[in-house]
């Protein structure tokens, strides 16, 4: 049977290699067709069709769609971060997709390790979407966003999304103007304003659909995120710099699942930038044979 919800991606150039890893680790993990939109601002045609082509043959059917950004208010983005504006476009997925009810948003800084099915056909009810916590979250932070301080603060990397939800109670309106009125307050961009607006309000699922890098820390983790890490369905590399796998120094224990996607893409003789000068030659031979 097909599945109930399609997944929306959003992408620039900097990341097209990235989300053909991704969408490569989602092929391997689906029994039936899934139909993925990338959304994006600005995609030359070159990357659009190294993606299209590199999905060529697989369960993956890939429709581009451009947003139109110059009716947005200034999406708040600082020079050394390691998104571009491009992670805010989900929050205006509900406009964008006016004939849909849900829809699965994944980042693309994520593997997928197991069958999602269940996000897939996940029916998300009387709630503006599905969402595991981001654990790191002060209450600090969260009474920061108007939020209460015991509110749970969700991840924005994977959501299914109520859409139906979203427009009835105009929740993409009501976050833009947050961004607009609050833009020093977006610290984590999309992910504050999504949260400063939902207020906890969102159905839980299972920790093992968003297995976030502080998961796999060695620190004292309660007994649903140990699971999670033992057994994760999608493995999401969160933080910036090292802790993305195409770091050379990145020392997250399932960095070797990244390059075994990537080795499947015309990206496979990729070298991580921070590959150390001293011993180059060796390093490089090291590097291919361990993530080859």
């Amino acid at each position: 049977m097909p599945y109930k919800n399609p997944i929306a991606i959003t992408i620039d150039n900097n990341y097209v290699q990235h989300a053909c890893v991704m969408l490569l680790s989602l092929n391997a993990n689906v029994t039936e067709r899934v139909n993925v939109y990338c959304i994006y601002s600005d995609l030359s045609d070159a990357s659009k069709n190294r993606i299209t082509k590199e999905l060529k043959n697989t369960r993956v059917t890939i429709s581009f769609v451009e947003f139109n950004t110059t009716a947005l208010p200034q999406l708040p983005v600082k020079p050394n971060d390691h998104v571009s504006p491009t992670a805010y476009l989900r929050i205006w997925l509900p406009l964008l997709f006016a004939e849909l009810e849900q829809i699965l948003f994944l980042d693309t800084d994520i593997v997928v390790n197991a069958d999602i099915s269940y996000l897939l056909n996940l029916v998300v009810k009387d709630k503006p979407l599905a969402a595991i916590p981001d654990t790191g979250m002060s209450a600090q932070k969260k009474g920061g966003l108007g939020m209460p301080p015991d509110a749970p603060y969700f991840n924005s990397g994977v959501m299914v999304i109520n859409l139906d939800y979203f427009r009835k109670h105009q929740l993409t309106e009501e976050i833009s103007q947050f961004i607009e009125q609050n833009p020093g307050l977006c610290e984590f961009w999309d992910q504050d304003a999504l949260n400063a607006v939902i207020k906890g309000n969102f159905e839980l699922i299972d920790y093992r659909y968003n297995a976030q890098s502080v998961f796999f820390d060695d620190i004292k983790h309660n007994e649903v995120i140990i699971k999670a890490a033992k057994d994760p369905a999608i493995i999401h590399f969160t933080g910036g710099g090292y802790c993305k796998p195409w770091f050379y120094h990145n020392q997250h224990p399932l960095k070797h699942l990244y390059y075994h996607y990537l080795k499947q893409t015309s990206f496979k003789g990729y070298l991580p930038p921070d590959l150390p000068r001293s011993w180059r030659i060796f390093r490089k031979i090291k590097f291919r044979l361990f993530y080859r």
